[in-house]
């Protein structure tokens, strides 16, 4: 920003350098509540239906790793369709519908396979072509002149009548707490393998994907993984060994102003209330008292006087016990 001279103000050399306070009590007040959210703060959790699946030991044993394994992901995108009419020569904008842009979800591909084995699954769930190509004379030029010659089913004659995903959550987190963005009957429009190239010995190879989905609800909560929310989340490969670090208070989210627990205030009034009065007493007991120059400390003592507190002497001013005898004039 541009500074113009002014004889009226002063440079003090005792400050150099100073933050920006309003950035401060804007981002950091009330245990950082206005602070922006990090994008590397998701979860994602996809509602795969058991019995589409080959071998149903891919949701069982590997659904959970199966949501660890996102790389990246879109939030939805909602266009909101308005058109322009005439009432009466008056212009008027009305709403008409509104539509969901196709999301992308990006996955690490593993050493196991086992995203690819996912979109085998879906892919052979929903189109009989997989399987038909190794049929015998499935895919043979003399497959088109008759009925004769057509030995198995192809495209989408596949008797797929429940959908593949059920529906995919993506959760997206800060401060103990999650907003959900619940996707309903999603189903992929495009599935991209990616490039392999010789040259790229410092790049990971990963899949693309991309979705359409029908609607999208929100919900928001308290992260707790004994209670399965968000949905998968902490409950494999994760490390549950604690910090070394530790504060006031083991839990902050009890006092995070949020529309979470604006939902449930009563119930949670209490603790918040606990929660301060024990950050205060903790603070007094911790804090180091740094008496004045020429001030009088309390002291522990074994002995006190008739009325005065247990385990401590006063200091007492010596000019009391001092007895003067009073002289005429000469």
């Amino acid at each position: 920003m541009a500074f113009t001279s002014n004889p009226n103000l002063k440079h003090d050399p005792a400050y150099n350098l100073r933050d920006q306070r309003h950035a401060s009590r804007l981002f950091t007040a009330d245990q950082f509540r206005l602070a922006p959210k990090q994008n590397f703060l998701f979860h994602v959790a996809f509602g795969i239906n058991k019995a589409a699946l080959i071998n149903s030991e891919l949701v069982q044993r590997y659904g959970n790793e199966i949501n660890m394994l996102v790389k990246s992901v879109d939030l939805p995108n909602i266009t909101l369709k308005a058109d322009t009419v005439h009432q009466y020569n008056r212009k008027k904008n009305v709403q008409i519908i509104s539509e969901f842009t196709d999301l992308s979800i990006k996955f690490h591909d593993d050493n196991m396979g086992l995203i690819n084995h996912l979109w085998q699954n879906y892919y052979t769930y929903y189109y009989a072509d997989p399987r038909s190509a190794k049929v015998n004379g499935a895919f043979e030029r003399n497959a088109t002149k008759k009925s004769n010659f057509i030995p198995t089913a192809y495209g989408l004659d596949n008797k797929s009548t429940r959908p593949f995903f059920d529906y995919i959550k993506i959760y997206q987190m800060a401060r103990h707490e999650y907003v959900e963005y619940y996707l309903h009957n999603p189903l992929i429009t495009q599935w991209n393998h990616n490039k392999l190239d010789y040259s790229s010995t410092n790049t990971a190879h990963d899949f693309d994907m991309r979705i359409k989905y029908e609607a999208v609800s929100y919900s928001q909560g308290s992260i707790n993984s004994q209670n399965d929310a968000p949905e998968g989340f902490a409950q494999t490969h994760y490390d549950f060994v604690p910090s070394p670090l530790t504060g006031i208070n083991p839990d902050p989210s009890t006092i995070n102003p949020s529309f979470v627990q604006a939902l449930d205030i009563e119930t949670l009034a209490p603790g918040i209330i606990n929660s301060v009065i024990q950050q205060i007493n903790s603070a007094q007991n911790t804090k180091q008292s740094s008496a004045p120059p020429n001030a009088s400390v309390l002291a522990p003592n074994n002995t006190a006087a008739q009325g005065a507190l247990q385990g401590f002497s006063f200091p007492q001013d010596n000019a009391v016990n001092n007895t003067t005898t009073a002289t005429p004039r000469p």
